[in-house]
């Protein structure tokens, strides 16, 4: 939303702004590994970000999945010395799930195996619904 953009905010201030988002993954993504998701997504766009704007390093910014992936990638940077990150903000972001509040509930064997399940009767990917339903009852109250 234009009023409460933190894109805009970013611009308008200045800031160069680069995004990644989800792609709506299928069948043929159904191999896909945390690493891929890492390279594919994160390195290449850091690799891409400071091509573009021409520095070393850049500011990002994870939500959600996105910035336990970053936090990752942050970790295995840091033991590699590559210092092309100059900071991290999380939103919504879990780092560590022995922490994880109500993600817990989502997160026992038996959920688990239901998860893995639903992912085999839909060839390797998470249908929508599922996900949907997952994040609705996370937030229940806000739904009443």
């Amino acid at each position: 939303q234009p009023k409460n953009s933190m894109i805009r905010w970013l611009t308008g201030r200045g800031y160069t702004v680069f995004l990644v988002s989800w792609v709506n993954p299928d069948e043929d993504m159904a191999a896909a590994t945390f690493e891929d998701y890492a390279r594919e997504g994160v390195y290449a766009a850091v690799e891409a970000a400071t091509e573009a704007a021409g520095s070393e390093s850049v500011n990002t910014v994870g939500y959600c999945i996105g910035g336990t992936l970053l936090a990752s990638v942050l970790a295995h940077m840091a033991k590699h010395d590559d210092a092309r990150i100059n900071s991290a903000t999380f939103f919504a972001s879990q780092a560590d799930f022995k922490h994880a509040g109500e993600l817990l509930v989502f997160t026992d064997d038996a959920a688990l195996d239901y998860l893995e399940d639903k992912m085999d009767a839909a060839g390797g990917v998470l249908d929508a619904q599922t996900m949907a339903d997952t994040f609705n009852a996370l937030r229940s109250n806000d739904l009443v």
